[in-house]
Parts: structure tokens; C-alpha cells; sequence
């Protein structure tokens, strides 16, 4: 795929309106031309009145609705007084009051509207029975919609009829254009190339809208590391794909209804959420459950019926100086493996004295180095974001098959064998991103070599994986250490001797140890405490399967995890036999 320099996605286009359009209302008849909207009517004598300016030319360009023939609206269009074109879907059900929500979202916009009581209750009427037969079809989310993908500013992409974006959230999308692609090109992505971080980052930015097309699930990357280490540059660096980096990065500090808006807001897209330790402990886990599992909680209309839930597909890259683990255990929580494999967490420190950084292109010192990133991504930004969807809608049949075969690719290069599941699931998420990078490269956007960008994310990958522990599954490793703490807690203090028949008063007395013929020890654990402290949290059944499989749980011959024993006072018992020895 090959673009030009300067091609910059034209995903506006406004209707022009220079002739002068009448329709009849009341008794008499708007007027919409150059010079505003009018009514022009007649007294109860059937004398014609002075004409009423009601505001500034404001057109409706046609009647929307969703695609189950509900949610009915129009599609409004004005220029403010820096002749910028502004469009809004408008809900119909807004005028259902006295209208003064909808002159707000107006006069918010830039459009003048009389200051006088008769002539604003017109204006609600004037957008009502506008005659008006075009369609649109109304969608309340961004991203794909079957071959056309849907931005705040219009749709991209060839459709049968005129698609509009219907924004219900509190938040304003923050997508927005300056400069061209190739100064983006230049000033920004050339300051990426040696450093893995943030050609990785770069290229997380076009992961988000690959991701529907490759059918590969959300989820997120966390740059982890000291205060100045870099991380805010690289998201910089990232959210400059798609606007200016000031506006389009968002904090880790909201509430979870908030976190769905915003992911809603970035659906087929990349979410940036800054400072992990913002959010709140008691919600950080449930927080990356929401994000990467794409749906929000189901709630009821204003008439009790049950809303649907909203859905999203994103990538979002995060950075904080603590792991998702740490800030969950501020408020007692454990983070299991699903959570931290739907946050991979990358240590941001490239290893070169430099925090995140491993190549300055000339610069003195790291900071100067962040700080011209910083004044480049504020000055370009937006432009290359619209042009990769340009792309994307206009090869979207042939890509899938290609991306899906370059992801199985990278895959087998990075994956090392014998891995368990949750380190390929991890692994995909990386690949996507390795081949956004690629393709992006390939489509003139980047400016970088065939290959930086999978071998920049092979470097982030192998940083995770030694984060993650290896190639086993992270859940086993949980147990196992689990079991370790126990024992490297109590040793021998909580087990009698089984061999003893006095009494031996072992305080808080876990169960009993024995020394087989070969002098391996072993511990005969009592069934409500291999319950409640060597299972703790964790499924009982998964515990006692791990555990057989390293050897250190002995099942009974029938191969049931427990074992008949009998044991002084108590007589015969259903115990579990662990051996045990500290490495």
C-alpha cells in the first residue's frame, strides 16, 4: 500500500448551501439563506409581519436514525465565525423540552441565535418540520461499521448512504489534525527509529483499528518505570497519530462508568491512559478486566427496559512507575494472571543509562532529547491517523488474510516452545502490533526500514516475558509459590511427629510429618487447612492438579489427591501428603 506525502483523509464533507430554501409553518414560512434563518409571518389580519431572525445560517441535511429504524434525529450543519464547518447529529427527543439543551450545544459550537424568547422557540420548531428527505444513518459508536470506519468527523470509506457519528457521552473524542503527513513523518516518527520503546508505542497507535480487521481480541501494554524515565514521551509519541497529545491522553483516574465512556469513545482505536497510580486500588483490576474484555455493565432506560451494554474492541497503552499487581495490593487484592495478561506490563528502561531512551539522534541529554519530542508531537499530529484509515478501508478485503498469516509468523519466531497458552494469547497482542508497524511503513506513514518495528516489539515482547516469568503458565507459578511461602513460613514448627505418642502441644497445628525409607520428608496436611492456607484464594481443584503435576502433592493409589491415613487422636482421616524441601 503506497499513499502520497500529502494525503490527508477528507472525512468532512460539508453540503454547500447557497440557494435560498422556504417551507411553510403556521401561517407562514421559514427562510434559510447566506444570511440566517428567518420566519416571515402574518398578524391575525393576514398582514405580512417583519421578518424574525432566528440565528445564523444553520441547515438540516437530513433526518438520521439508528439502524433498528429508532433514535431518530437530524443532521445539522453551520459554520462558526472562523468559517470552521461544524456538524451534529442532533437527537430528536432533545427538543421534547424547552430546547435550551440544544441552543446550548449550539451556541457551544460557534452558531449565533436570537437572544429573543419567540424567536428561540422557533428555532426548535425550524429544525423539526424542515422539509428534509434525505437519510443518514445514525451510529453512537466509533470505529468499523461493516467496510466504513466511523471518526467524530464522518465516515471513511464507500457507503450506500450518509453516516453519522451520534455522540452520547460527557467527552468529546479528542481527534484532531495539524500539519501534514510527511512533517509528522520527519519531525516525529524519525526521532522513534533505535529505540524500541518508542517505535513500539508509535506503532501501538495503529494496532487499535487493525485489530477488528485481524479478529483479535482488546487489550493493553503498560510501560512501567522511575519518574523521567520517558514513559509520558512514548505516549506522546503514540497519541500523536491520532491528535494533539495534550488533549487525546487520558488519566487512570476515573470511576468504572467513566472508564466505559472513554472506552466507548476509542472503540477500534487506541485509548492512552497516563499515571496507573491514580486509579484507585479497589478498582484497578475490575478496571483492566472492563477495558480488555469490551463490554460495559447492562442498565435500564428511563423506562425500566434493560439498555444495551456498551461494546468496544481497543487497544489502550498505559504507563505508571508501579506494576497493575502493586497498586491492587494497596487494597489487599491479588492480581490473578488474567488480569496482568490483559495488561502486559513492559519495563520502560531500555537498559542504556538513558531511561526509556537508546538512541538521541545527536542530542545532549535524554531530557533535551523528550523535550523536542514533546514540541514536535504539539505542532503535528492528527493527519497520519486519518490516512492510515484511508488505507485501511481501501485494502480492508485483502488485509485479512496477510495480517493473520504475519501475526501466526511472529509468533513462531518469538514464542519459545513447550509456552503455555497465556504467554502465545500475550504474544498475538504483540504480533498486532509488530504488523500495524509494518504496514504502516509499508503505507509511507512511518518513515522507518522494513523491520523496525518488529524488532522493536520482539524487544518489548522478550522484556515481558522475563517480567512475566518465563514461558510457564502464570497461574501455576502463583500456586507453587503459594505453597513455597507456607512452608518457608512455618517449616516443621505446625507438624507433630507422627511417630510421637505423647503430647506435643504444637501451637496452630497444620498436621503431621513422617521420613520415608528413602529420608524424604513429608508433610501430612490436615484437610481444612489445605484448604484455607495452601489453597487460600486460589480453585481448590487447580491447586491439588498443579501440585500432583510437580510432584510434590502424593495422591493415593486410585489417584484421588487425598489419602486415607490415620492419625494420633484423630483416628482415620482423608489428609493430603505434600512432599516438600526448600531449594
Amino acid at each position: 500500500m503506497q499513499i502520497d506525502d500529502e494525503c490527508v483523509a477528507d472525512v468532512s464533507k460539508p453540503v454547500q448551501q447557497e440557494a435560498v430554501s422556504r417551507f411553510k409553518y403556521g401561517g407562514g414560512q421559514f427562510e434559510v439563506s447566506s444570511k440566517g434563518v428567518f420566519f416571515f409571518g402574518t398578524d391575525k389580519d393576514g398582514n405580512e409581519q417583519k421578518p424574525r431572525w432566528i440565528c445564523a445560517p444553520l441547515y438540516v441535511i437530513a433526518k438520521t436514525r439508528d439502524e433498528r429504524s429508532s433514535e431518530w434525529g437530524r443532521l445539522l450543519e453551520w459554520k462558526d465565525d472562523d468559517d470552521q464547518i461544524h456538524q451534529w447529529a442532533m437527537p430528536l427527543d432533545n427538543l421534547e423540552g424547552d430546547g435550551a439543551e440544544v441552543r446550548r450545544e449550539l451556541a457551544n459550537r460557534g452558531l449565533h441565535i436570537s437572544p429573543n424568547q419567540t424567536e428561540r422557540a422557533l428555532l426548535s420548531a425550524y429544525i423539526k418540520v424542515a422539509n428534509i428527505k434525505a437519510r443518514a444513518l445514525c451510529v453512537q459508536r466509533l470505529g468499523w461499521h461493516g467496510n466504513v470506519f466511523i471518526t467524530p468527523a464522518g465516515a471513511i470509506g464507500k457507503s450506500d448512504e450518509i453516516m453519522v457519528f451520534q455522540n452520547t457521552q460527557s467527552v468529546e473524542p479528542a481527534f484532531s489534525t495539524s500539519g501534514s503527513i510527511a512533517e509528522w513523518r520527519n519531525s516525529v516518527a524519525a526521532l522513534a527509529q533505535g529505540n524500541s520503546r518508542l517505535m513500539f508505542a508509535t506503532s501501538i497507535a495503529f494496532a487499535g483499528a487493525l485489530a477488528e480487521i485481524a479478529n483479535e481480541d482488546s487489550g493493553g501494554f503498560h510501560l512501567r518505570g522511575m519518574s523521567s524515565s520517558g514513559k509520558s514521551t512514548a505516549l506522546t509519541m503514540a497519541a500523536s497519530v491520532w491528535g494533539k497529545p495534550v488533549k487525546y491522553i487520558c488519566l487512570w483516574r476515573s470511576t468504572l462508568n467513566g472508564m466505559e465512556g472513554l472506552a466507548a469513545l476509542h472503540n477500534d482505536g487506541l485509548l492512552i491512559l497516563d499515571e496507573i497510580g491514580q486509579v484507585d486500588p479497589t478498582v484497578a483490576g475490575d478496571t483492566a478486566y472492563l477495558l480488555a474484555n469490551g463490554q460495559g455493565k447492562t442498565r435500564a432506560s428511563r423506562n425500566g427496559v434493560a439498555k444495551p451494554a456498551q461494546k468496544w474492541r481497543l487497544i489502550f497503552l498505559s504507563s505508571g512507575e508501579e506494576p497493575l499487581s502493586a497498586i491492587m495490593a494497596r487494597a489487599g487484592k491479588k492480581s490473578t494472571a488474567g488480569q496482568e495478561i490483559r495488561l502486559a506490563d513492559i519495563e520502560a528502561d531500555a537498559g542504556r543509562d538513558m531511561g526509556i531512551f537508546e538512541a538521541l539522534h545527536g542530542r545532549s541529554s535524554p531530557a533535551e532529547f523528550a523535550k523536542e519530542i514533546k514540541d514536535r508531537t504539539s505542532q503535528y499530529y492528527g493527519a497520519t491517523g486519518q490516512a492510515w484509515l484511508e488505507q485501511l478501508t481501501a485494502n480492508r478485503d485483502q488485509l485479512h488474510r496477510d495480517v493473520n498469516d504475519r501475526i501466526n509468523l511472529f509468533i513462531r519466531q518469538v514464542v519459545p516452545n513447550g509456552s503455555a497458552g497465556q504467554v502465545e494469547r500475550v504474544a498475538r497482542r504483540f504480533a498486532l502490533v509488530a504488523v500495524a508497524g509494518e504496514l504502516a511503513t509499508e503505507c509511507g506513514l512511518t518513515g522507518w526500514n522494513t523491520g523496525d518495528a518488529t524488532t522493536a516489539a520482539k524487544t518489548c515482547f522478550i522484556s515481558w516475558l522475563e517480567n512475566f516469568g518465563g514461558n510457564g503458565n502464570r497461574e501455576e507459578r502463583a500456586i507453587l509459590a503459594q505453597v513455597r511461602s507456607f512452608f518457608e513460613t512455618h517449616g516443621a514448627s505446625r507438624f507433630e511427629d507422627i511417630r510421637v505418642t505423647d503430647e506435643q502441644r504444637v501451637p496452630h497445628r497444620a498436621g503431621f510429618f513422617r521420613t520415608t525409607s528413602d529420608n524424604i520428608r513429608e508433610f501430612i496436611v490436615l484437610p481444612e487447612v489445605f484448604r484455607n492456607e495452601i489453597c487460600q484464594d486460589k480453585d481448590e481443584k487447580l491447586v491439588k492438579k498443579v501440585l500432583i503435576k510437580a510432584g510434590i502433592l502424593n495422591p493415593a493409589e486410585n489417584g484421588q489427591p487425598s489419602q486415607n491415613i490415620r492419625l494420633p487422636t484423630f483416628g482415620s482421616v482423608k489428609a493430603y501428603v505434600l512432599k516438600y524441601q526448600s531449594e
